[in-house]
């Protein structure tokens, strides 16, 4: 049987009580597991009922020589499954040169279509989405930072942006310059979802008591 690696999309919601049967029957059935975090790994794989399987770590820490360890025991199985912590693998998270490395060493890839952190958030914010531009996350260093969002502001497309939960209030500050509508969307998929828009001078005070949860910002495009 031919090596296959399944790149499994999460639910959004961190219990994992919505993991689908047919994802369930893949992971205890896959080989080789590869997981984001140790923590969402044990969850998933105890939801599968897989508690106590071994597992790989594929995350921003990962160098490229324990990505082509991986690579190695994926090419060498039948079966694998690799997921990151919420939503689709690869997309603003790591893993997609690994995904490379798999075809070049003749992995047939496969998925197994989850959520989207990016259309979900898209669908809550109400604001033009037949056509948009996802920017990712924004550059750490300050003179590429300004750079980023100058040209975010100055777009006509409605843009999708990611950011980490504990610089929110430094990407408060940043985003106030800008007249165009924003919604800020956090904890996607969960109980206390919320979505906050308006102005971002409307609405500063308000995302800055804004707990550290995961979340999406949409800037308002122009139809």
């Amino acid at each position: 049987m031919s090596p296959r690696l399944c790149v499994a999309g999460m639910p959004l919601s961190v219990g994992f009580d919505r993991i689908d049967k047919e994802l369930q029957s893949i992971i205890q059935n896959s080989e080789i597991i590869i997981a984001e975090e140790k923590k969402t790994a044990h969850r998933v794989l105890a939801r599968s009922g897989c508690r106590g399987r071994d597992f790989f770590l594929l995350n921003e820490h990962s160098d490229l020589k324990s990505k082509l360890s991986i690579v190695d025991k994926v090419s060498s199985a039948g079966l694998s499954c690799f997921f990151s912590d919420q939503g689709t693998p690869c997309v603003a998270d790591p893993g997609y040169d690994f995904v490379d490395m798999c075809y070049d060493r003749g992995v047939d890839v496969f998925s197994f279509p989850g959520p989207s952190s990016i259309t979900t958030a898209l669908s809550l914010s109400g604001f033009y989405a037949e056509k948009f531009y996802f920017a990712g996350f924004p550059p750490r260093e300050k003179s590429s930072r300004k750079k980023f969002f100058d040209k975010l502001f100055s777009a006509e497309d409605t843009i999708v942006l990611f950011e980490r939960p504990y610089v929110m209030k430094k990407l408060v500050d940043e985003l106030v310059v800008s007249k165009k509508r924003i919604a800020v969307i956090y904890n996607l998929g969960m109980k206390d979802e919320k979505v906050i828009r308006g102005r971002p001078k409307e609405i500063a005070n308000e995302l800055k008591n804004m707990p550290k949860a995961p979340f999406v910002v949409i800037l308002e495009g122009v139809k």
